[in-house]
């Protein structure tokens, strides 16, 4: 892992002592939900039997005045048909012993005889006869409708009841509560309802509307409401009473957090106390080793701990064995910098003097040229200056750059071009190199410099020698990983590199340039005036130049 994807601070004691607490304090928790669950058992039988109290509470209280509403119809329907004759006086007497009744229709067979009601206003309104009956029309009247018939005179009382009111009693004995009341009829229609909190009216009126007149007495909705369903005794009606359960939930989680408060007061101590203690004594020292070892690693090599004042023993160890290696390590850095060092001088040295026995080789080699008078020792001698030359020109350019290993492949071109241009007498102006980007850059070491080199003092003084007057040789390097070397201009040489087309035997150039481009791993094509020659600026490795052989 690279070092500055390292963290900052490696200590991890601390976080790592923070999870053996919590660790701890899971069993504590474990035992402190066990010990509250018989009290949460206990409030939840409390609660549904307080819901279904208060539901059969309101159904009691609710089936007395509709009891007492039908008691009073039959009562009006055995008075004389003429007393029933003044609407409002009958009304206003019903309304002073029945205070829940709000409308009061009489029938004479199927004719109607009086109709009369309060509105909303609370004002006595008596509607002509014949009208149509508000209290009656379907489920969306607003009130509960009591009817009583005499056979006898074929007189029928229909008292209507306002649902609210039957709500009244059960409201004032749960004033201190959170319960909320709705009377519903068979279809689920809400035709009376009372909450407590404003913010909680939808929520219930969606609860009770999703309550079926056929199920449980008791039952807990996904909401977190407590729902309870009682039937009014010789009715369609129902009376449903909900609560949210929150309180309740809230109530476990404080005797939760009280059975957990104590236990947790004394690890937070233990914590801080362990905390500040472990960076008072360990997490500074090892802060501080941890810092030394990211500047060592990052490339400050000088980096040490140094001295640990009232540092652990063991911790103080540990900076004085970083110490003792890094010096270690340093020392051997710099003997190694320094053999490394010296190698180089010495192979300077060494390319040097072989530059100066070369320069001598070529000087005596020219003097015996000079001095000989057959065209054939003439001719023999300038093959053998010229491959010298390339050699020459080789260990010139390495030994010009700074390494002395790597040899630029554009100044070895030149080198080898100015050193064979000497025994050819050909002008400088009659070569012309050009290169591209990648082939400036390029760079080929000194092993495959060297042959290079000789290749190069094969296939040119032919084509200088061939040369009509206005012709120029070109060299055109191009490419980047693998060289393309081009050369032309010549355009009276037919140079080839095999000589079995006269059935002679294979010359000595031929058999040196082969050798030299698989030497190379590189490929020479020949065609008319014109020689290819392709060169990969590294090695390849031996199971690549077998693969590629098959």
């Amino acid at each position: 892992m690279p070092w500055s994807k390292l963290p900052p601070n490696s200590t991890r004691l601390d976080r790592r002592l923070f999870a053996h607490i919590a660790a701890a304090l899971i069993p504590l928790a474990a035992l402190a939900f066990l010990l509250s669950y018989s009290d949460l058992e206990r409030r939840s039988q409390e609660e549904h039997k307080r819901f279904l109290d208060y539901a059969r509470l309101i159904g009691q209280s609710s089936a007395k005045v509709i009891a007492r509403a039908e008691g009073y119809a039959s009562a009006l329907n055995s008075l004389d048909p003429q007393v029933l004759g003044d609407c409002r006086r009958v009304f206003a007497s019903m309304r002073e012993d029945l205070i829940e009744a709000t409308e009061l229709s009489i029938y004479r067979g199927e004719i109607p005889m009086c109709n009369i009601g309060l509105d909303e206003d609370g004002t006595v309104n008596e509607r002509p006869v014949g009208a149509p009956n508000e209290a009656v029309t379907g489920p969306a009247a607003k009130t509960i409708t009591v009817s009583r018939t005499n056979e006898a005179t074929g007189t029928r009382i229909d008292i209507g009841l306002r649902p609210q009111t039957l709500l009244i009693a059960p409201i004032t004995a749960t004033a201190a509560t959170n319960i909320g009341f709705a009377l519903v009829d068979k279809s689920s229609a809400v035709l009376a309802s009372h909450v407590y909190e404003e913010t909680d009216i939808g929520s219930f009126l969606q609860i009770v509307g999703e309550t079926r007149a056929d199920g449980a007495d008791f039952s807990e909705s996904d909401r977190g409401w407590f729902v309870g369903s009682s039937t009014l005794p010789g009715t369609d009606y129902r009376v449903v009473t909900a609560s949210r359960s929150s309180e309740h939930r809230l109530e476990l989680w404080l005797t939760v957090l009280r059975a957990l408060l104590p236990p947790l007061i004394l690890l937070a101590v233990v914590f801080v106390v362990l905390r500040y203690g472990i960076q008072r004594f360990l997490l500074r020292y090892l802060s501080h080793i941890y810092s030394t070892f990211r500047q060592y690693g990052t490339g400050n090599t000088r980096a040490r701990v140094g001295q640990l004042a009232s540092a652990p023993p063991e911790i103080d160890l540990l900076g004085v064995t970083f110490d003792m290696m890094a010096d270690r390590i340093e020392r051997r850095t710099h003997d190694t910098e320094a053999a490394l060092a010296e190698q180089r001088r010495l192979s300077r040295e060494l390319h040097h003097r072989i530059k100066n026995t070369l320069q001598m080789i070529i000087s005596l080699v020219s003097m015996q040229r000079r001095d000989a008078t057959g065209p054939r020792e003439k001719a023999a001698l300038r093959v053998t200056l010229e491959r010298i030359l390339a050699i020459a020109a080789a260990y010139r350019v390495s030994y010009a750059s700074t390494e002395g290993t790597n040899v630029a492949l554009t100044a070895l071109v030149h080198e080898v071009v100015e050193g064979l241009r000497g025994p050819a007498m050909l002008p400088q102006g009659r070569v012309r190199i050009q290169t591209n980007a990648g082939a400036n850059a390029a760079e080929i070491d000194l092993d495959r410099a060297i042959p290079l080199a000789f290749i190069l003092a094969e296939l040119l003084p032919p084509r200088f020698d061939c040369l009509l007057p206005g012709e120029v040789v070109s060299i055109e390097l191009s490419g980047a990983e693998r060289i393309a070397m081009v050369i032309s201009g010549a355009s009276q040489i037919n140079d080839t590199l095999d000589g079995n087309e006269t059935g002679a035997p294979t010359s000595l150039r031929s058999r040196l340039v082969h050798a030299y481009l698989h030497q190379l791993d590189a490929t020479c094509g020949m065609e008319d005036a014109i020689a290819r020659l392709e060169i990969p600026l590294h090695p390849i490795p031996p199971a690549q130049t077998s693969a590629s052989m098959h």
